[in-house]
């Protein structure tokens, strides 16, 4: 580093050297701030838009035809009815809450198709976003779903790309059995894919499906999850593009 000795030196030539080493700096310093600027920008991650499921009326279940289901599913003892109607009541879940078409019955119909058009009315919410505003299946490039209780073959994500004509080379993720956690693990992921692709378009789509994972059981852990898991599933629309 340069040492300057003002020993004998008139004013106007510290006042000279002053501003020659001013201007290094300032010059300097916007350099870096640019650098900051750009580097700060590229990172940007915007949220489009996002829609929720709304199911139909004739899949709303109230509280009493929940609990009514389950005292004549007759999978249940009396300690476990008697729990299921305390959380159900106490949990703020209403009468408009939804629960899929099988679980209407008596008694339950659980299959891999029930499971399936479940699954599939809640691509809507794909249909939805796309309608909206106007957007080309194969403008998608990153496609997320995650969804805890169902893990189908083949997958959602790939069910998604065959319905819509998404592109071969979407990158595409599949997320289950990762808890209630998935839906923010989904939108951490596709932040850190956007960080890394440019000028890119990724798609959320997060549900829960109930059909084939109602408990049939007696442990109050998992009895849990009848009373407070329903029907429903967001999309969700993220970019980069300035």
């Amino acid at each position: 580093m340069k040492t300057i000795i003002f020993d004998q030196t008139s004013l106007s030539d510290v006042i000279i050297i002053f501003f020659t080493q001013f201007n290094h700096l300032a010059a300097t310093s916007l350099i870096l701030a640019f650098i900051i600027y750009i580097l700060s920008k590229s990172n940007r991650v915007y949220l489009l838009d996002f829609t929720c499921f709304l199911a139909p009326d004739s899949d709303r279940l109230p509280i009493s035809t929940f609990i009514e289901h389950t005292e004549f599913s007759g999978k249940y003892n009396t300690i476990s009815l008697d729990f299921q109607r305390k959380v159900v009541e106490r949990s703020g879940i209403g009468n408009e809450t939804c629960l899929p078409p099988g679980i209407h019955f008596l008694p339950f119909v659980y299959s891999l198709n029930a499971t399936m058009e479940e699954v599939k009315t809640v691509f809507s919410l794909v249909k939805n976003l796309m309608t909206k505003h106007n957007i080309n299946p194969r403008s998608i490039d990153i496609l997320i779903t995650n969804c805890s209780l169902t893990s189908p073959t083949p997958s959602l994500a790939s069910l998604i790309i065959n319905k819509f004509g998404l592109r071969s080379n979407v990158k595409s993720f599949n997320l289950s059995g990762m808890g209630c956690s998935a839906g923010i693990l989904s939108i951490s992921l596709a932040r850190d894919l956007l960080k890394v692709h440019k000028n890119s378009l990724a798609l959320i789509l997060s549900m829960e499906s109930m059909s084939s994972n109602v408990y049939q059981g007696n442990v109050k852990s998992m009895l849990l999850a009848n009373c407070l898991f329903r029907m429903g599933g967001a999309g969700i629309l993220l970019s980069n593009k300035k």
